[in-house]
């Protein structure tokens, strides 16, 4: 009976200290060590979305020890890095049509080699195909100021003519992966035809085109031809004149800037552009002290 008692007491006394355990317990709550990102970005008229782990450096050497030289990389962490295009655009001077990409690099010292594969399903690089890429090309990378601490993809460096670069950024390094959009070509090809070939003589198509050489940085001598063919065929619109005054100031014309200036002052006055009439008022007024 003694022995039963004292067993009693002392499995109680394992429960209570169980108990005990179980309610002191701390679970912490650690921080993933490459969390995952996905973010779209607006390109032209597509959108672009990226998919990918960002792993931190954590005090250790990344290029040429973690992530070895001449060896293929998931790009991140985790699941594959995926591109994903509603419409097609151009990666390193291929047309890439739309749908769902992993993102593979092998990277180098002196040149880097980007993969993009048609198997998107892939938990990192295990399983990977090479039969499956549909494009590789190699870019040259480059040293930051800035040491980045967490690896980093983002679409940066847009310009006018529909060219952009998707960034690569880890320690102090960047790779830039070169982005088009079809849709430059596909004006130029139309500017092509239309203008160069064909001489049409539309008023819009030319002021189109004189505006779109203007954006886009082309031969602005082109685009000043084409904004006057274009204003003598549209003679009461303020839009023209008043984009021909920008192409000749940027061509440092600015006899020919203050002559198409004046006409878009009158046109700005008879249709009460007043804040538009008023800086070219001022702009004129500048030209006339530089002489």
């Amino acid at each position: 009976m003694k022995k039963l008692l004292l067993f009693n007491a002392l499995l109680f006394l394992f429960w209570t200290l169980s108990a005990q355990q179980q309610a002191t317990k701390i679970d912490f709550k650690v921080p993933t060590p490459s969390p995952d990102a996905t973010f779209t970005q607006q390109f032209g008229e597509l959108e672009i979305k990226v998919s990918y782990g960002r792993p931190l450096t954590r005090g250790r050497k990344i290029f040429g020890a973690l992530v070895p030289y001449d060896s293929l990389w998931r790009t991140g962490a985790g699941e594959c890095t995926t591109l994903e295009f509603r419409a097609a655009v151009i990666i390193g001077d291929k047309k890439m049509e739309p749908g769902k990409y992993s993102l593979f690099t092998i990277p180098g010292a002196d040149e880097w080699t980007i993969v993009l594969n048609t198997d998107a399903s892939l938990h990192g690089s295990f399983g990977y195909d090479q039969k499956k890429d549909a494009h590789r090309f190699t870019i040259k990378p480059s040293r930051t100021e800035r040491f980045y601490e967490t690896f980093s993809i983002e679409i940066n460096d847009f310009k006018a003519n529909g060219e952009a670069s998707l960034n690569l950024l880890w320690e102090n390094t960047l790779v830039r992966i070169p982005l088009r959009t079809p849709a430059d070509d596909d004006i130029m090809t139309e500017i092509q035809l239309r203008l160069l070939k064909n001489k049409e003589q539309n008023a819009d198509l030319l002021f189109q085109a004189a505006n779109y050489y203007y954006a886009t940085r082309r031969d602005l001598q082109q685009a000043a031809q084409w904004a006057l063919a274009a204003e003598k065929l549209d003679v009461e619109n303020f839009a023209i004149p008043n984009l021909a005054q920008k192409i000749f100031a940027d061509l440092q014309d600015y006899r020919m800037a203050m002559q198409v200036a004046q006409r878009a002052i009158v046109l700005g006055e008879k249709q009460n552009k007043t804040s538009a009439v008023a800086a070219l008022k001022k702009r004129v007024a500048e030209w006339q002290q530089m002489k």
